[in-house]
């Protein structure tokens, strides 16, 4: 099976390189990039991807939030979060948003790829990189702002 896959990320030359990193897998396919977290949610409706590998800072709209408005309209959307910051507390907000992952851009590759394919299945993924084994374990560093925002 072919995983449908969606880049989120505001920085072109990252996304171009991610993009013909995954192309070049036989089981995944880049069928939408976009570049700002307001695109996120057209671009989803169009192609229909089956995992969206979402910067959690995008300029304009951020992708926590683009996650939250992606998965009001699309309660089925798999997301992993991408970050080129380890900052515990963004990670927290992105898997209360409703992501699935989380992946470190400085980590990108092989694990990126067993990401996408666990998140696929629908599990949950975290970076080794994070040093926690669980969501539970980054409920501490949710901020009140994400605690508050309606469950999706």
């Amino acid at each position: 099976m072919t995983l449908r896959l969606m880049l989120a990320d505001d920085h072109t030359i990252f996304r171009e390189a991610l993009s013909l990193f995954l192309e070049s897998q036989d089981d995944m396919q880049v069928v939408t990039e976009v570049a700002d977290g307001h695109d996120v949610l057209q671009g989803f409706a169009r192609s229909r991807p089956d995992v969206v590998c979402m910067d959690i800072n995008m300029r304009g709209l951020s992708g926590i939030e683009a996650t939250r408005r992606l998965l009001r309209e699309h309660a089925g959307a798999r997301v992993i979060g991408l970050s080129a910051h380890v900052d515990l507390s963004r990670v927290a907000d992105m898997l209360q948003a409703g992501a699935l992952g989380y992946v470190a851009k400085g980590c990108v590759g092989s694990e990126l790829l067993q990401a996408i394919r666990v998140v696929g299945r629908g599990q949950i993924y975290l970076s080794p990189e994070l040093g926690v084994k669980s969501v539970a374990e980054l409920a501490n560093y949710t901020t009140p702002l994400a605690l508050s925002a309606p469950s999706t």
